[in-house]
């Protein structure tokens, strides 16, 4: 229990830095732009990126493979979903509604603050 303040301490000045950039985002004038195409990119990536890492303790100590980053395969796969499925509007920007930003926004302040509950309680239950 020695390193939980910090860990609090850690979490909110995450969290303070992620408002931070949120609130310059926000104060851009110009309208945001999706490019799918680098949705696909990134979810080819990441695809790649899963199978090493899994296998990486195997192979440099002979460990178990770890599933630990089947996550990045998830995330990854969504992407290419995503890109795939957006394919008619490659190399075009298409832009994002305000009411989509933020509902956005909202997703990802609820997922934000279900993470920082979740590192809490794990730290309080350890």
């Amino acid at each position: 229990m020695n390193g939980f303040p910090w860990i609090l301490v850690g979490i909110a000045v995450g969290l303070i830095l992620a408002l931070l950039v949120v609130a310059v985002f926000r104060r851009r004038k110009e309208p945001r732009r999706i490019d799918y195409r680098s949705y696909f990119v990134m979810g080819i990536i990441w695809l790649a990126f899963t199978p090493v890492m899994i296998l990486l303790p195997w192979i440099l100590h002979g460990e178990e493979p770890s599933l630990g980053f089947s996550f990045f395969f998830v995330m990854g796969l969504a992407y290419v979903i995503i890109g795939l499925r957006n394919r008619d509007k490659w190399g075009k920007k298409v832009e994002v509604s305000p009411t989509a930003s933020r509902k956005m926004m909202g997703v990802i302040g609820v997922g934000v603050l279900i993470l920082i509950l979740g590192i809490v309680v794990f730290a309080l239950f350890r």
